[in-house]
């Protein structure tokens, strides 16, 4: 009996460096597959591959991919989300795509593939024999190939789109500075009015020094 993938079984797991959509859909597909609906839980991992190709193409640099594309497939370069950018291209291309610039390989490219066709097999009794055994293999293939393979850069491409997480890291970088400049404000605040309070004691006890002077 093969175990289950880490892949499924622990998606947030930080060797995989995997962001919330993909890690939503992986833990989607354990749900499905415990549910032992194997053919449906297909989808959702399908779903987080794609995302991943995604997200290493822009990752790598926008431009040498626009250069190969097909007429019928466009690339939203103005879109907010990953999803907005790539909406309009045609998720099997893709795969091919990543391929002709060597996001992954042609063996990669080949698991990719097969996980395609397993869930676009329209034969309604084939879909129902998919196990769990099958899921799990090609599962484990495409972590050992894809999931855990490092990002590429190329380094001559400066226009490459922020990811989920450099945007989450700033974001919280920001939260940092904005608590770090209230604190520094507050402080100042507090040194500003202790000065203020001295002072005014110091005027206070040196008026109450001068009237008893005069009275002595």
């Amino acid at each position: 009996m093969i175990s289950i993938p880490t892949l499924l079984n622990n998606p947030e797991n930080p060797i995989f460096n995997l962001v919330e959509d993909e890690i939503y859909s992986l833990k989607e597909a354990n749900e499905l597959i415990i549910l032992e609906k194997y053919s449906y839980s297909l989808f959702a991992i399908w779903s987080a591959v794609i995302i991943n190709i995604q997200r290493r193409i822009e990752n790598f640099g926008i431009e040498i991919f626009l250069n190969i594309i097909e007429k019928d497939d466009t690339f939203n370069k103005d879109g907010n989300t990953l999803k907005d950018r790539w909406l309009s291209i045609n998720e099997f291309n893709l795969i091919n795509y990543a391929q002709r610039i060597n996001i992954i390989n042609h063996i990669t490219h080949d698991f990719i593939t097969a996980l395609y066709w397993m869930k676009s097999n329209t034969n309604e009794e084939k879909r129902r024999n998919i196990d769990k055994e099958e899921v799990f293999s090609i599962v484990n293939l495409i972590e050992k190939n894809l999931f855990l393979s490092e990002f590429k850069i190329d380094q001559r491409n400066k226009n490459r789109f922020p990811s989920e997480n450099s945007n989450l890291k700033r974001r919280r970088k920001d939260k940092e500075e904005l608590i770090t400049a209230y604190r520094n404000t507050h402080q100042e605040l507090l040194l500003k009015s202790g000065v203020k309070m001295f002072n005014e004691n110091s005027k206070e006890k040196e008026d109450n020094k001068k009237l008893f002077d005069t009275y002595m």
